[in-house]
């Protein structure tokens, strides 16, 4: 039976440029244990989830719940069609994986079926409620401006990767609350503002909010 309110939430944004160290986090440490998986994979291609985690690849709502009722440990859900057909898909897997209780939960790319000021309502239910179901929420974007605000508000965890747009700067600094930093410059202190600290950062380094707000800097392996 859930445990509803008294679950604690667990809702984590992996943000950042391609190939600046979001999969060897998540596959690396997010994913090293579960019960349950369930992943939304729109470039499964190259992402390869099914791979790494032994799952099953379905491209169909009624064989996602298939699956779920078997019991299927992992299941990579790939999406195809239009763009307003995949949007559609995610909203019936969200409502699907709701019935879940205790799953890990990854959602790739959520610029591609979300939007700054919109969402699915499953999707909305999922990452403002999905504590009630014991979920452990993760979605993944290289756009933050692009995806909906209320993932980021109720996220108890962010790791930002370096972002190469200002606007994606400007969302995540805000987001992480990152302050500006000194530096020592030839002759004086050389301010570095917040958005340039993220569009700066090499490969595999990043910031990471923690559920006490606290902020710390790091670099994580590639896998």
């Amino acid at each position: 039976m859930s445990l509803g309110t008294k679950n604690k939430a667990s809702i984590i944004a992996v943000i950042g440029a391609s190939g600046t160290g979001k999969s060897s986090y998540i596959k690396g440490e997010l994913l090293k244990k579960y019960t349950r998986l369930i992943v939304w994979s729109p470039l499964e291609q190259t992402d390869n989830y099914a791979s790494f985690c032994g799952g099953v690849v379905v491209t169909k709502i009624t064989d996602l719940v298939g699956q779920i009722k078997k019991g299927t440990k992992a299941i990579v859900y790939f999406p195809t069609g239009s763009d307003k057909e995949v949007k559609t898909q995610f909203d019936r897997f969200c409502r699907c994986v709701w019935e879940v209780e205790g799953a890990h939960v990854l959602v790739e790319e959520l610029s591609r079926v979300t939007m700054a000021s919109w969402a699915p309502p499953a999707w909305k239910n999922l990452s403002t409620a999905g504590r009630h179901r014991g979920l452990t929420l993760i979605g993944t974007s290289q756009r933050p401006a692009n995806i909906d605000k209320d993932f980021l508000g109720n996220c108890t965890e962010i790791r930002c990767y370096r972002v190469n747009y200002d606007t994606d700067a400007k969302v995540m600094a805000d987001a992480l609350g990152l302050q500006t930093e000194y530096g020592t410059g030839k002759t004086k202190a050389v301010a570095i503002k917040p958005q340039k600290q993220l569009r700066d950062l090499p490969d595999f380094h990043f910031f990471h909010k923690n559920p006490d707000l606290s902020v710390r800097r790091g670099v994580n392996k590639s896998l």
